[in-house]
């Protein structure tokens, strides 16, 4: 297993957010950011298969794995997400930097990236197509669809901000593997910090219940693909084969279509598609590991430099 070079926390209004390194201090920076419920663990199997001379940092965000959750109160956004990802990168005081993430982590980064413009050098985007077709307008037919999260959110209140719930760890890793379709060993890596032990045997997971009705704000297509495109350093997107198949056929060929028009505006974009599900890096990371690494030693610099 890659060594990991530090483990450490930095503070945040509301408490603390977890930090984790391996690789090279010296290499060129490249953060890591996980997905929903989820935490920097989930970049372990893919890690071991990526060079030693990158210096790699993963942040646990707020209410996952090792890191404090945002104040209990109002309903929370995945936007807010991104305030996180900005004191992170302000704590290690890099000005540029390459940005490798999963799920919900993705359009986080494109967020940063449209806020602080020209200091992501490179994205990689492990399956964005489930968090983006969520910011889609055309998910909801009405304006009650929309409102329901918030109903649902206010009606349970106290169901979301307090998590009474006691797992033994065969029981815990029981659900990761039933929810995510993993092994016993790729479970127990998930949980290794998302689990708070309080007894013998007994165990509280530290993902925020909040989590499972993050809002966001719905925009047309054509506002994101503007947003995200503008100024977008050269962009590199896995997207798993199984991974929409829950969805409307529908919702899969407007992704599609979706990412073949931000391929037209943005100089430098790849896409590949793989076998397998949305946790595929974790099942399966010898499928994109060597097109990934491939990415990572291309010098993009000049056309990059070419569009600003």
């Amino acid at each position: 297993m890659k060594k990991v070079l530090n483990e450490w926390c930095i503070n945040a209004p509301w408490g603390e957010i977890a930090l984790i390194s391996w690789g090279d201090p010296k290499g060129s920076p490249i953060l890591l950011v996980h997905g929903r419920q989820d935490s920097s663990a989930g970049f372990i199997p893919l890690l071991e298969l990526l060079p030693d001379n990158y210096y790699y940092v993963a942040l646990d965000l707020p209410g996952h794995g090792k890191s404090d959750p945002f104040p209990i109160g109002i309903m929370l956004q995945r936007f807010h997400y991104v305030a996180a990802i900005s004191m992170v990168v302000d704590h290690l005081g890099w000005d540029k930097f390459m940005y490798l993430a999963h799920s919900m982590a993705s359009e986080l980064g494109l967020f940063y990236n449209a806020i602080y413009p020209n200091r992501v050098r490179k994205f990689i985007l492990l399956d964005p197509g489930l968090s983006l077709v969520r910011l889609m307008k055309y998910l909801y037919n009405n304006f009650t669809d929309f409102y329901k999260k918030y109903d649902e959110y206010y009606t349970n209140y106290d169901d979301y901000v307090k998590d009474t719930r006691v797992y033994s760890k065969r029981k815990a890793i029981d659900a990761v593997k039933r929810a995510r379709g993993l092994t016993e060993e790729q479970a127990e890596l998930i949980l290794s910090r998302n689990l708070q032990e309080i007894g013998p045997d007994q165990y509280r997971l530290s993902w925020d219940k909040r989590l499972k009705v993050l809002m966001t704000w719905y925009e047309p297509e054509d506002y994101y693909l503007e947003l995200f495109s503008r100024n977008c350093p050269p962009l590199f997107i896995v997207s798993a084969a199984e991974s929409l198949n829950y969805f409307d056929p529908k919702v899969s060929e407007r992704m599609d279509g979706f990412f073949e028009k931000l391929r037209a505006k943005v100089d430098s974009f790849q896409l590949v598609t793989v076998p397998g599900g949305h946790d595929v890096h974790i099942t399966h990371p010898f499928r994109i590991s060597k097109e990934i690494c491939e990415f990572l030693e291309t010098n993009y610099d000049h056309d990059y430099k070419s569009k600003l």
